[in-house]
């Protein structure tokens, strides 16, 4: 059967008889006449709007009572509604931040716990993923705790959400320590600061201490100088951010032990690794 078509290509084919967003290729009336039912010329379907056309695919006012509906499986979310109202099943992404160092960074001292060094993560070739969306600048001047740092390199955080951050490096130092305590120990804090958009004071958030291991070389053999060996330093924070681009940025510091008052220590190259450290964020 066809309705305004003379070659039906179905049991029942119905051709719209206009081509206008208003124009309906089927509409369903109930005895008072107000529409039910109705699908307009680009598709959209509408139950029970009234006389509203359909802003969507499938477009219905009040409940819809479902039954016996499959798991679905990555990479597909649950059935959500947007702010629209619209009904959508999309696939998602893991949304993450992977960075690792192929190259040494170091030159710094340890022995004022007044005194803060930035672990710069620019961007470049090191940066392995980011869907994420980080973004990456550098203060020429600010302050940590209220203590003046110059270069800070930082990450800011597109949106806000949950984000768990995980890195992890190793230390070491040359030569003997300028000072020595009874501890045998250098103890490095690191530090997970953040600050707001457009600012450059950064308060610290986190803090994970880790100890380098004395009278040791690089191979982890005992050896006159003394913090050869690579000593991990790590940090995880799950942090969560409330508005749009705060900025994350990462330090090292002394906190106690033995000191290096010259510029004698680096974050170095494990024996055995491809890399000199890494950091890896994902969106919770």
């Amino acid at each position: 059967m066809g309705i305004n078509t003379s070659n039906p290509s179905a049991a029942l084919d119905i051709i719209s008889n206009g081509n206008t967003l208003g124009t309906k290729a089927l509409e369903v009336n109930n005895s008072d006449n107000s529409e039910l039912f109705k699908i307009h010329n680009n598709g959209n379907t509408g139950i029970n709007i009234g006389t509203s056309s359909p802003t969507d695919l499938w477009h219905v006012k009040t409940d819809i009572k479902h039954e016996n509906l499959p798991v679905l499986s990555s990479p597909y979310s649950p059935l959500a509604v947007d702010a629209a109202g619209a009904a959508k099943v999309k696939p998602t992404s893991t949304q993450y931040f992977y960075f690792k160092r192929s190259s040494s960074f170091g030159n710094f001292s340890l022995y004022n716990t007044n005194v803060y060094t930035n672990i710069p993560f620019p961007a470049g070739s090191d940066v392995q993923g980011n869907t994420a969306g980080f973004g990456f600048g550098t203060d020429a001047s600010g302050t940590v705790n209220a203590q003046s740092v110059s270069s800070i390199s930082y990450l800011t955080i597109p949106e806000p959400g949950v984000y768990l951050f995980e890195m992890y490096q190793t230390a070491y130092c040359n030569g003997l320590p300028t000072t020595s305590s009874n501890t045998g120990q250098v103890a490095i804090n690191t530090l997970f600061a953040t600050a707001g958009n457009g600012s450059s004071v950064y308060s610290t958030n986190t803090i994970f201490r880790d100890y380098a291991i004395a009278r040791r070389n690089a191979s982890g053999g005992i050896h006159v100088n003394s913090y050869a060996y690579a000593n991990p330093q790590k940090l995880v924070v799950a942090y969560q951010s409330t508005a749009a681009n705060e900025k994350v940025a990462l330090f090292v510091n002394y906190a106690g032990g033995d000191s290096y008052s010259t510029q004698s220590c680096f974050m170095n190259q494990p024996n055995g690794s491809d890399n000199y450290g890494y950091l890896i964020v994902t969106k919770l």
